[in-house]
Parts: structure tokens; sequence; C-alpha cells
């Protein structure tokens, strides 16, 4: 089918629902135009009403009246239907109406119309991927990368359905299924007199969050995943198996991308015959981010130590991964949190302090990620030598800068 049908198609469906919705009849008259893929475009002074309608329809975006929008934008799309803005706002005003099929067909058309709009990509992958076509997704989101390498949202978008894809698959009868990394949706600590109904962690009833809430919510969820750790290295041991826990295989080469650490996010078996420093997993106390980098890969010590929210660890045993030579080498001495939240493992995201209970990542909730990096480093590496100063003071941080990703779903 060719980009006009495939517009006066989507013109279609969308109109079936509106016109359902509202109860009234459903009358379809196809244009000529689909009968001829070579249409003459419709002139300036089309353009221009077309724009006018679509400002029209982000005022209603704006208010949350999405089948206003809709309407307005489809109005604009008949009258010129070759601005790939309408049907890119078309597609996020079906996804929020919960139309999946045309927010996916809208923001094909999107990138039809314009090959290079990565939001185009990141929209049409996401509805996607609320859909359930995880492999699909994944493919149009390779497709925007390819466009823009360095796009954060297309990254963390290919890394959400990477991780799926892989635990659906690791899932099978017989294997042992990777323990999951956020997103997920968990029940806060309440007060007795509060509803019980759940809510995502960042939804809190008084607006911040209490030390105390803070604290129980991270403990539970810490524990939580140590417990699946536990359980996966017993099955693991009982398999006699020495292949890491941390199943990551669903990265593709770690040189693209987010993944950029050359032999990184791979099971590396344990070095035999390591050479430990005489202070290995000596308690260090309260370090500051300049003391934390004294135990960088080369401090003649070789005593390596980095940070997990605010945790700091001992990965000495493991001088493979975090010696000079190691693929971890420019993480180690640094807090790795911002990184392991936004899923990007590059240095310029360590040693970056944001409070993420401040964090609304499109309703996806990373601080459980996090949880589970750090009860996986626990498993891994024994209880923590140290606390990291900064997140001490976590409710004084500021909040996550999330404006790369949010951008790729707001209209144009």
């Amino acid at each position: 089918m060719g980009v006009v049908a495939r517009l006066w198609d989507a013109f279609s469906c969308s109109r079936r629902r509106q016109d359902t919705a509202k109860g009234a009849p459903v009358v379809e008259v196809p244009p000529q135009e689909v009968q001829h893929e070579e249409v003459k475009q419709p002139d300036a002074q089309a353009q221009d009403a077309a724009t006018a309608l679509k400002l029209k329809g982000n005022e209603h975006f704006k208010r949350s009246e999405y089948l206003e929008a809709l309407d307005v934008y489809t109005r604009a799309a008949e009258i010129y239907m070759y601005d790939a803005s309408i049907w890119l706002n078309r597609s996020i005003c079906n996804r929020k109406l919960n139309n999946l099929e045309d927010a996916a067909t809208d923001a094909e058309i999107a990138q039809e119309i314009d090959p290079a709009n990565v939001k185009a990509y990141y929209n049409r992958a996401l509805a996607l991927q609320l859909l359930e076509k995880q492999d699909e997704a994944l493919g149009i989101c390779k497709k925007g990368l390819h466009k823009q390498p360095d796009n954060k949202a297309l990254q963390q978008l290919k890394i959400d359905l990477q991780k799926s894809i892989a635990e659906a698959k690791a899932a099978c009868p017989g294997e042992v299924a990777p323990l999951p990394q956020g997103p997920v949706k968990v029940t806060l600590p309440r007060k007795k007199d509060e509803s019980q109904e759940s809510d995502d962690v960042y939804e809190w009833k008084n607006g911040e969050p209490s030390e105390a809430e803070r604290q129980g919510y991270k403990k539970a969820m810490v524990d939580m995943f140590r417990s699946k750790y536990e359980e996966l290295k017993e099955r693991a041991d009982a398999a006699k198996s020495k292949r890491s826990t941390l199943q990551t295989d669903h990265y593709e080469d770690a040189q693209k991308q987010s993944l950029q650490l050359s032999g990184g996010h791979r099971p590396m078996d344990r070095p035999e015959n390591v050479e430990l420093p005489p202070d290995y997993q000596q308690p260090v106390g309260l370090l500051s981010t300049e003391q934390l980098a004294e135990y960088s890969c080369d401090n003649t010590q070789r005593r390596y130590l980095l940070s997990v929210y605010g945790n700091v660890f001992d990965v000495s045993d493991r001088p493979d991964k975090y010696d000079p030579d190691g693929p971890y080498a420019s993480l180690t001495g640094k807090d790795l949190t911002w990184g392991l939240f936004a899923g990007v493992d590059t240095v310029e995201y360590t040693n970056k302090f944001y409070d993420l209970y401040k964090a609304r990542d499109l309703g996806k909730d990373k601080l459980a990620g996090v949880c589970s990096w750090l009860a996986w480093y626990e498993s891994e590496y024994g209880k923590p030598v140290g606390q990291l100063e900064p997140w001490l003071r976590e409710a004084d941080l500021p909040a996550p800068p999330l404006e790369e990703i949010e951008e790729m779903c707001t209209v144009m």
C-alpha cells in the first residue's frame, strides 16, 4: 500500500473510532486520489490552514482533551496530508486514547513522510511495545538509532525492549529467567487511614516522601531482589554453572548505542588466584566523591571501589573487570547510579547525583531497576564497605534531567 492510500486508510480508522464514540453513523467516502500514487500536493494556503488547525489541536492536547485534539488533527491532515508533525501528533493522541494500532500507523506515516524524524520512530516503537510486538518495536528502534545514534530516548527504549525479549526467551522451561530490573509496580508504605490502592513509586500521597518512606521502599526492594539473586545462584550452583546470574545477553555489541564498554555486559568467569590488597573488604566509612576516586583503576594498591546508590562496594577480586585493562576500568572509583538509572554505561553518566524519587520517566519505575542492581552488587561482592556522602542528602538533590526522554512524547 502506498503512502497516500495509507493516509486515507488511517483517516477511515480514526473517523470510525471518533464517530463511534460520538454515536454518529459511520460514512466513508474514499478520495479519488487513493487510486494513484502520483498526487499533486496542496498549495501553501492549504498548508497554512492545516498548521492553524494543528495549533488548535495542540491547545486541546495541553488541556488533556484528547478526543477533541484527535478530531482537529484529523481535519488538519485532511486539508494537508503531507505534514509529518500532524501525523505524529495524531499518533501521540491516539496512544493517549489507547488506540494503539492507530498510533502505530500514524507514526509510521510520519516516518514515511519524514524519514529523518526520530520522534516518528520513537512513537511508532512505543506504540508497538504497548501492543506487545516487542521484536517489531526493536527493529524500529534500531532504524531510528541509525538516523540518530545518540538519541537517549531511543537508546533507553531499545534497552527496555531487549530486556523484555531476553526475559521472555529465558523464561522457557528448563532455563533460568533473568531477574527483571524495572519497570515494576509496587505498593507503597501508607498510614493506616490512607487508601490501600497500589500506586507507582513516584506518586506519593503527601508530596515528597518522608525519609522513612524512602528508606522503607529502598530496603524492601533490595531485600526482594537479593532473595531472587540468591535463589538464582543456588540454582546455578546446583547446575554446576559458573555463569553470572546477571543475564545480559540481550545486549548487542557492547560498543553500539548506549552500551559502549568494550567487552562489557557479558558473563565473565571469576579469575583464579587473584592477589587481593591487604585491606580488601575492610570498612572505609563515609567517602566523598574525591575520596572514592582514590580507589580508581590506577591506584597502586589495586584496591578497587565503586558506588551504587550510595553504597560503596569493594570489587578488588575482579581485576579482570575493574583494573586498567578491564572493560569497566573507566567506572572504577566512581558512582554508577545515574548510568544504571538511565541505562547508559559511559563515564559521562557517572558521578551525577539526583533525587530519584522526583523522577517521572514516562511512568516507568527506573528506581526499582537501580535497587535491583544494588542487590546484585551485594550478591556478587558482599556487603558494602562504605557510604558515599551525596546520597545521604538525596532529598536535597535536584530532580533527574528527563527532558530528553519526555521531549519525544510531546506534540509538535
